[in-house]
């Protein structure tokens, strides 16, 4: 039978559809039977360990409030030890309402009236320290009444002290019971849990392998048919991958493959376009759009090497903005941005075409102007730094003398240096000097 290409798509897509569903179905099936387990008994063991070992936690932390409170009397000890008392009766009730068997609701009965009988007791050592206070100024009457009713207190508090100690260690007893249990029923669940896994990786194992021989045979008919234009394709798309991203693959026709053709034509000159604008990226600044010193330095290897082929001269400007850093303390980091990107458009538009313009880094540019010698270099620096001080800068007032300003320093090929490191330090020198001379200006490399 004759189908069209679209036709054998669909009733491909169709057999697959079916395979995939039901194999989707599968999986979910086992998944779903194995997420119950898991929320119904991992997660809430899970939470009842963790909620048990806060219960202890928090009655390791009261005793430690109560004896610091009858060491030291501070009074903001016992607000904070009430605090810990009802967070621990809080997750006890929690905890209830995770364990569910006979042998877990004992062990919180237990555990419950423990505490309870517990908390009592800390309470009655803190009336004794009360109790023992001394009471400041007295009668001596009244002195020795209190030191004989002390001895007494003392000998109580000794004995409430020590079962207050039992049932603390009964409490932890009780504590880690709970925990071990629940860590018992967990790991119950986590073999539950893996025999589930065995099980849906074997249904899963059938299932893939019936799924994968339809896809094939799916597959095989499918390439039988198509074949022909797809090598047509093919041949084309190796010429793109080749690098020839100019051509266009020929469209066999208005059917599916020549629509196929057609959207790849349009996806390579989308290609080209992306190339274009990503190569555009890797050698400009993302902030200024001026190029950036990456480029520069190829640029400036390129034109030293024509420069010494042909025996030419060259010159660098290296420029920076004065104050820059007091205006951005002024007006903020946003402001600086504007002044940057200001800058270098000032800058473009000043120097000619064949000129390179780059960011150094910073508040710094670099020029390479080819084919210049100092004369020339030094009428297009003093160009450069007029057309930036004549412009109007938003904040430009609170800068010294209320302008924008930049100070720029030279380097000439051949004369100060015949490489390009060496024609940077030497324009980073000028323009430190240019600096140091006040700002605002243009110098060459000193000659020291």
């Amino acid at each position: 039978m004759n189908f069209s290409l679209k036709a054998k798509f669909l009733l491909a897509a169709a057999g697959l559809t079916l395979a995939i569903s039901g194999y989707i179905f599968l999986i979910q099936k086992e998944a779903a039977e194995m997420g119950l387990l898991m929320r119904q008994v991992v997660s809430n063991n899970l939470l009842a360990v963790q909620t048990a070992s806060e219960i202890k936690h928090s009655f390791v932390f009261y005793d430690d409030l109560i004896f610091r409170f009858v060491s030291t009397g501070d009074a903001a000890l016992l607000g904070e030890s009430e605090r810990v008392r009802e967070k621990a009766l809080l997750e006890i009730g929690r905890l209830k309402t995770l364990s569910d068997s006979p042998t877990l609701r004992d062990l919180l009965k237990n555990l419950e009236k423990e505490s309870r009988q517990y908390f009592h007791d800390a309470q009655r050592l803190v009336q004794f320290y009360h109790l023992n206070q001394f009471p400041g100024e007295t009668s001596v009457l009244k002195a020795i009444a209190w030191a004989q009713q002390a001895a007494k207190n003392k000998q109580s508090l000794s004995l409430l002290s020590a079962e207050g100690r039992a049932r603390l260690t009964r409490i932890y007893s009780l504590c880690e019971s709970l925990v071990d249990i629940h860590r018992v029923q967990m790991e119950e669940a986590q073999k539950q849990v893996n025999r589930i896994l065995r099980k849906s990786s074997r249904h899963t194992r059938w299932a893939g392998a019936a799924v994968f021989l339809g896809t094939m045979l799916i597959g095989v008919l499918l390439m039988l048919s198509i074949l022909t234009p797809i090598r047509a394709l093919l041949s084309g798309v190796q010429r793109i991958v080749g690098g020839d991203m100019n051509f266009e693959i020929p469209s066999p026709g208005k059917d599916e493959i020549g629509r196929l053709t057609q959207a790849f034509n349009s996806m390579t000159q989308k290609l080209r376009e992306k190339h274009r604008q990503l190569l555009e990226q890797t050698i400009t600044d993302a902030l200024t759009g001026v190029h950036n010193f990456r480029h520069f330095q190829e640029v400036l290897k390129s034109e030293l090497e024509r420069a010494h082929r042909h025996k030419r001269n060259l010159a660098l400007l290296l420029l920076d903005i004065d104050h820059f850093k007091k205006y951005n303390d002024t007006h903020g980091h946003e402001m600086g941005n504007v002044i940057l990107r200001t800058v270098a458009q000032v800058l473009r538009e000043t120097l000619r075409p064949e000129d390179t313009l780059a960011r150094y880094g910073g508040e710094e540019f670099v020029v390479l102007l080819a084919e210049a010698d100092r004369t020339q270099g030094e009428i297009v620096a003093e160009r450069l730094r007029l057309a930036v001080e004549s412009c109007q800068f938003p904040g430009q007032e609170t800068q010294p003398g209320g302008h924008i300003s930049i100070s720029l320093g030279g380097a000439c090929f051949p004369q100060d240096s015949q490489v390009a490191k060496g024609l940077i330090e030497k324009a980073d020198k000028a323009l430190y000097a240019s600096k140091n001379a006040g700002r605002n200006r243009f110098l060459w490399v000193p000659a020291y």
